[in-house]
């Protein structure tokens, strides 16, 4: 398969949330607790849909890959994550992955020196299936600190890619099916008040990025379109709908045929009912969980840390979600 590409200081965080140190005898005992190991809560769950995965066709090519958010702690969860996803990647060789923003908890990083590039992602993605490309978008949190380190970054890394803020790359399955990604950079647009959003000019780096993904989209002769960021559109979690979000982005993907949105932010797994073609994913449970509610739009939702496994073909695209420990919690089958 071919790849085309386009394209304060603060310390490093905390990883453990809280230590309690006890003097006992002249030594100081220090209990740590890793905030990934309380558990969150799915609200108005309902029952796992049945659902089953298709064999694979010999003869077919695929493409696989895994999309997680929300990973940058250094913590056990984050551990615990990829060692799930290193063993799925055993079992189903991947091409690369998908960091879908907050990169680096809590302040992002400082520079391309930034310790937090050996604890939370070179010595955390260490083993020997996930030494594949790892494309990146920019969270929240990365933005408090440094972002166009994560950029710099690139021109260091043999396996981390930020080429821009925002970019596109390309995947080809087969001489007659490719996967376009368009990776956005959503914290300048995520916070918008509707107003502002409508009265964007031309001078502003937003509509620059819209008008970006405008001509990107149209001149897309891609099987698949998947876009991903780090800000949700919709979702049943804490952060919930974005109303910003579907009004800048929304009429975009339905115009262009985008089959599917991948974002973070809120910190669990979660598949949306097809919006207007557009198919709404959220997995952002790489290293923190949060709680998850389930709605009337709700496919499937589900929480306390895991990620997200995709393998596409010429006529299918499978998506499976998986906990911590690597159990196949849900699948869906879209067919082209």
């Amino acid at each position: 398969m071919q790849t085309q590409l386009k394209s304060r200081t603060r310390p490093a965080p905390v990883v453990l949330v809280s230590i309690l140190a006890v003097l006992l005898g002249g030594c100081a005992v220090y209990y740590w607790f890793d905030s990934s190991l309380a558990s969150s809560k799915v609200i108005n769950e309902r029952p796992t849909p049945k659902f089953e995965i298709p064999e694979k066709i010999p003869g077919t090519k695929y493409l696989q890959f895994v999309a997680v958010g929300d990973v940058g702690t250094g913590a056990g969860g984050q551990r615990d994550v990829a060692e799930a996803m290193a063993a799925k990647a055993t079992q189903e060789p991947i091409s690369f992955v998908l960091f879908l923003g907050d990169n680096f908890y809590e302040y992002g990083v400082s520079s391309v020196y930034d310790p937090q590039w050996t604890s939370a992602f070179v010595d955390i993605y260490d083993q020997p299936s996930l030494q594949v490309t790892f494309y990146a978008v920019l969270g929240n949190h990365d933005y408090r600190s440094n972002p166009q380190a994560q950029v710099d970054y690139t021109r260091l890394s043999k396996r981390w890619r930020m080429p821009d803020r925002s970019y596109t790359f390309t995947r080809r399955i087969d001489d007659s099916t490719a996967v376009q990604f368009f990776c956005l950079d959503t914290d300048p647009l995520a916070y918008l008040s509707i107003g502002s959003a409508k009265a964007l000019n031309d001078t502003g780096k937003e509509l620059q990025q819209l008008r970006w993904l405008e001509r990107e989209l149209s001149e897309s002769k891609a099987r698949w379109k998947i876009a991903l960021g780090h800000h949700t559109v919709y979702s049943g979690g804490e952060h919930g709908d974005n109303e910003v979000m579907q009004y800048l982005l929304e009429p975009l993907f339905t115009k262009y045929g985008v089959d599917f949105y991948l974002a973070g932010h809120d910190h669990h797994l979660e598949l949306l009912k097809p919006i207007s073609g557009v198919n709404y994913v959220i997995s952002g449970a790489g290293g923190k969980h949060r709680d998850v509610r389930w709605r009337d739009n709700t496919v499937y939702a589900a929480t306390n840390l895991g990620f997200t496994y995709f393998r596409v073909s010429s006529h299918a695209l499978v998506l499976e979600f998986l906990s911590r420990n690597g159990v196949l919690r849900y699948a869906h089958t879209f067919r082209k």
